[in-house]
């Protein structure tokens, strides 16, 4: 998180700088989509009956992953080691956003795409995902280019990928990601399978970039375009980091708030939080790069258990269990410490709680524990 305070800082002093963009209307942008894909995303507040029909014959098991940067290592661990325990459920919904929205994919899919999930994140290769900027945030809308995150992205996603995600969508199974549209300031939910389902290398193409998107944290990475559809034109929008909005999303707002009579009853819900879900104690130090982390800290903290409180609720109406995982308050983690030897410890800190049973715990009854 201090490569994204630094981008704070260091875009506040050079406000100067503007990109242009090509002007559109409110209106025009209530009826966007993405060029050439049009019924494949969703406003954060949709009902849930518009991207999700549950099935006949069993309770729905959804999933939610986190945003989290580099922790996005314990989750993957999580996910590894609950094959490896063999009580690893098939998901009817996984979502994700930031960090969680690139190892949905792989909690999609199943454990045959483990080795591919664990690769991803410790064979080093995000080592080098934030390189020392020099002075170019001066002159620019973020303190990195993007072009790594991207890259890193584009490798992950393959064709074999996009064409497994389009079958498990056939089946009725849902893969929903998030972004923030910073335009709208609103969160909006992309249905990857949906995409996955038109078929070659533009849906691709349109996942990496769904997911670079999600994963752009503003001012560390820049906003992503994607080019909409507006009446007779097109134009760019700005879609960032869907972790700006909230940590996770289990459900779409209006889903949690006025949940479709019999639609999730009987089913479970698991919130995979990449970090740290407990509050911690430290002594501030009277500094503004240290009182503005802290700051974040605070408010990331409510929102997040906010959004868990919601959940637990939403669980408790409607006869559905709830569960949480997240890491150990005594451990060490950060989200912006993108080292394989951290990651990998990381990793294996998830994978060995998973294995042996005790990374989940009743979400109820972890709230009312703080």
């Amino acid at each position: 998180m201090r490569a994204a305070l630094a981008a704070l800082m260091l875009l506040t002093a050079s406000g100067c700088v503007t990109i242009k963009r090509d002007a559109f209307t409110a209106a025009e942008q209530a009826t966007a989509y993405p060029v050439g894909f049009p019924g494949v995303r969703y406003a954060g507040d949709a009902s849930l009956g518009t991207i999700y029909k549950p099935p006949a014959d069993h309770a729905p098991v959804m999933i939610a992953l986190s945003g989290g940067g580099a922790n996005g290592a314990f989750g993957a661990g999580v996910l590894c080691g609950w094959s490896e325990a063999g009580t690893r459920p098939q998901f009817d919904v996984v979502t994700g956003v930031s960090t969680g929205a690139l190892m949905a994919p792989y909690a999609f899919l199943g454990p045959k795409w483990d080795a591919q999930l664990r690769a991803a994140y410790t064979d080093g290769r995000t080592s080098h995902l934030l390189p020392f900027p020099f002075i170019k945030p001066l002159f620019r809308d973020s303190v990195y280019t993007g072009k790594r995150l991207y890259a890193l992205v584009d490798r992950t996603i393959t064709p074999d990928m996009v064409a497994a995600i389009a079958a498990e969508h056939a089946r009725g199974r849902r893969l929903l990601v998030a972004t923030t549209d910073l335009d709208t300031e609103k969160l909006i939910v992309w249905d990857i399978g949906a995409i996955a389902t038109r078929g070659g290398p533009e849906a691709r193409a349109l996942i990496v970039t769904v997911l670079t998107a999600s994963a752009a944290i503003p001012g560390v990475f820049p906003p992503v375009m994607i080019p909409a559809q507006m009446g007779s034109h097109v134009a760019a929008e700005l879609h960032v980091d869907g972790s700006t909005v909230g940590a996770f999303f289990a459900l779409p707002d209006a889903a949690l708030i006025r949940p479709v009579p019999g639609a999730a009853n009987g089913g479970r819900i698991y919130v995979l939080i990449n970090g740290k879900a407990d509050s911690e104690f430290t002594v501030t130090q009277r500094s503004l790069f240290s009182l503005l982390q802290r700051s974040f800290y605070t408010a990331s903290k409510a929102a997040q258990r906010t959004s868990l409180e919601t959940v637990a609720k939403f669980g408790e109406d409607n006869g559905v269990a709830t569960f949480v995982a997240a890491v150990p308050p005594e451990a060490t983690a950060s989200s912006m410490d993108f080292r394989q030897p951290s990651m990998v410890a990381l990793f294996e800190m998830g994978r060995q709680q998973a294995a042996t049973g005790k990374a989940w715990a009743d979400l109820p009854g972890v709230l009312k524990r703080r």
